[in-house]
């Protein structure tokens, strides 16, 4: 270029070099570089214009802005010619940039909706174990939406599992490219670099997130984790080169054959370690740093280990887990899994986590209810309820769990899983459901483990109850009085079981108590709803005076509100001829003050039924006066009494209601007798 000094020259390639990266930079599919790029062109064209004092035209094209007047004395300088943007206005330019905008929002809809569908096929694949598969669908995801960084460790979560390491942590650090105080990405990345025994490298990942996340609540917990298993493995490092090699040697032996298929070789070996772990200070170390833990639950674990030899093995793992910290760190992070055995294997893991969870030192049951997540050990635990000696045993780990939230919160999912599990495998064998039943009892003892339970019981009640052994049901019965203090999910489902409740009342004794607990949370307007509900009630009716009267009182109680609000519920009470029977025990029971309690309720309640029911003008025709009288013989009851008042009261709605009635009464000299008793 002639005239043009090397200085310029440089500076004027500098300056195309920069603005062709950012044209690059512009057909992104990442929004983030997108936004970035228009900023730095933003300031760019801002700068240059402002200097010649021309217009300034914002890349985003939101709007135009244009310079205020010229000062005066001062030449007008022109920007130039304006690009052609149609008919060349600013109206063609922004209707230009819209077009655009609208375009490029459309294309990026498509790519999410693909990509949406790619995720979901990829998670289908991944809770189905086919992890490679799930890997090449969020790599599909990835190309139209590779600003979405959870997909990036989603992938690394495959990878991680099929113990492709170096692929998990490039996955991870590409998700942190695009979005650095992204949690996951921090997380996922250190549990490759656990996997892959890169200690430091984990605990340095997790102190960057500490820095860069703001919420660091998750990075905590896994900073935690890496930390001591950092301290583990310097520890045994140390343990190692401070040891003699006699020693090393010695211990290395015993721990070699307590892994042996030769039984007696295991107990010789398992009496040795523990008389070392008693008598040598530093026993524990040696054995937690020449593997003896993992070692020693693959042989507890091993069918071919007898029950007889339980007690051995079982004594030198309680030592190891309450005597050493870091050991029982070892434990709890190699998630090691007791797999379920018979009565005996069973008994020895509950004495076990008694051990743990009673420990004189606070910090083995904070760290074990605060770690564990074992669904095989929750499983043993809960079969420890069957056996007599265990049970005892079992409630009391139970009551020091359930004071842990943290525990509480992942306990009851797998909880009500595996009721819900036996429940759908029940075939003639109930004792997991009854030791299930027996471990709600015990949750249903404590504030804070019925409002994490409360919504997950009531939904798998009606399941529970009907595959429940017989010598269970009032142990559940009982367990849903305590669920129902201060339940909300009553309030919404709580309809659904009243009729199964109304039948129970024919047969237990806890059912009425419960019911009335029930009612209490339901609207009026639920409960009339449910049909089912009077055809239960008449069975119930039916089956007195076999049924006990607190019980019939309990679930006429229920109609009484029902019938008294619900025109329906009045029909359904005649359909189902509930109001015969309800007639039949009116005429066949006059109350004195002799009469117990509970027979008074159910006769003062049907009194008021009844006289809810012939407020219909057809019935009232027809058995209108009969029913006056009826009413009558018992408005003369001794005064003071519940039905004398619940008859007097069905008499004057009656009489309200209908010129007949009222005229039937004053032939009857009812209302003389209403006058003198009230």
């Amino acid at each position: 270029m002639p005239g043009t000094s090397k200085e310029e020259l440089d500076d004027f390639l500098a300056k195309a070099d920069k603005a062709h990266e950012l044209i690059t930079l512009l057909s992104s599919e990442d929004d983030s570089v997108i936004k970035t790029t228009q900023d730095k062109i933003d300031n760019i064209l801002k700068s240059d214009w402002e200097e010649e004092g021309g217009c300034v035209t914002k890349v985003n094209k939101s709007q135009i802005n244009k310079m205020g007047d010229t000062p005066a004395g001062a030449a007008a300088v022109s920007p130039g010619p304006s690009p052609d943007y149609g008919d060349g206005s600013q109206e063609g330019f922004m209707r230009v940039m819209e077009e655009d905008a609208n375009r490029r929002a459309e294309e990026r809809a498509r790519k999410e909706g693909k990509s949406k569908v790619r995720r979901e096929k990829g998670n289908a694949a991944f809770k189905a174990g086919e992890y490679a598969k799930a890997i090449e669908e969020y790599e599909i995801a990835i190309r139209l939406t590779g600003w979405q960084v959870s997909l990036y460790t989603n992938k690394a979560l495959c990878h991680t599992r099929l113990n492709q390491l170096d692929e998990a942590i490039a996955a991870c650090d590409r998700a942190l490219y695009i979005e650095d105080d992204f949690v996951k990405g921090y997380v996922q990345k250190s549990i490759a670099l656990i996997a892959k025994g890169a200690l430091s490298d984990s605990v340095a990942c997790l102190e960057e997130a500490m820095e860069k996340c703001k919420n660091t609540v998750i990075v905590e917990k896994y900073l935690e984790k890496a930390r001591h298993l950092l301290d583990i493995e310097t520890r045994n490092t140390e343990v190692l080169k401070g040891a003699s090699e006699d020693k090393i040697k010695e211990f290395k032996h015993f721990v070699s054959k307590l892994g042996s298929d030769k039984t007696f070789e295991s107990l010789i070996s398992a009496e040795f370690l523990l008389k070392a772990v008693e008598h040598t200070p530093e026993g524990c170390e040696l054995i937690r740093a020449l593997g003896g833990i993992s070692i020693l639950m693959k042989q507890i674990n091993s069918e071919q280990t007898e029950a007889a030899h339980y007690t051995s093995l079982f004594t030198l793992l309680k030592h190891l887990l309450v005597t050493d910290k870091l050991s029982f760190l070892s434990w709890i992070y190699s998630e090691s899994m007791f797999v379920p055995r018979d009565d005996s294997f069973s008994c020895q893991v509950i004495l076990l986590l008694h051990k743990i969870i009673f420990a004189d030192n606070e910090y083995f049951p904070t760290t074990f209810l605060e770690n564990w997540t074992c669904k095989a050990l929750l499983k043993l635990y809960l079969s420890g309820f069957k056996d007599p000696v265990s049970k005892p045993m079992c409630m009391l780990i139970l009551g020091r769990m359930v004071q842990s939230t943290k525990f509480l919160a992942r306990f009851q999912t797998d909880l009500v899983a595996q009721i819900k599990k036996t429940g759908e495998e029940i075939s003639g064998k109930h004792e997991d459901l009854k030791t299930l039943i027996s471990s709600l009892s015990a949750l249903s003892m404590t504030k804070t483990s019925r409002k994490i339970l409360d919504l997950k019981f009531w939904s798998n009640f009606l399941e529970i109850l009907d595959n429940a052994p017989d010598g269970s049901i009032d142990d559940l019965l009982s367990a849903g009085m305590n669920f129902a203090i201060g339940s909300e999910s009553l309030k919404t489902i709580g309809v659904n079981i009243t009729s199964r409740l109304i039948e129970l009342c024919g047969e237990r004794k806890r059912a009425a108590p419960l019911l009335n607990r029930v009612l209490e949370k339901c609207p009026n307007s639920q409960l009339a709803e449910d049909k089912g509900q009077f055809a239960a009630l008449l069975k119930v009716i039916k089956q007195r005076p076999s049924v006990e009267d607190e019980n019939l009182s309990t679930a006429i109680k229920l109609l009484a509100r029902t019938t008294a609000e619900s025109v329906q519920a009045r029909k359904w009470v005649v359909k189902y001829k509930i109001l015969e029977a309800l007639l039949q025990i009116l005429d066949e029971n006059i109350v004195v003050k002799s009469t117990p309690k509970s027979a008074t309720a159910v006769i003062s309640n049907s009194a008021l039924v009844c006289g809810h029911c012939f407020l219909d003008e057809a019935l009232c025709k027809k058995q209108g006066p009969e029913i006056v009288d009826l009413f009558l013989k018992h408005a003369k009851a001794e005064k003071g009494l519940v039905i004398q008042q619940n008859a007097a009261i069905a008499l004057a709605r009656l009489a309200k209601s209908s010129p007949i009635l009222l005229e039937r009464l004053r032939q009857t000299r009812g209302l003389e007798i209403l006058h003198s008793r009230y």
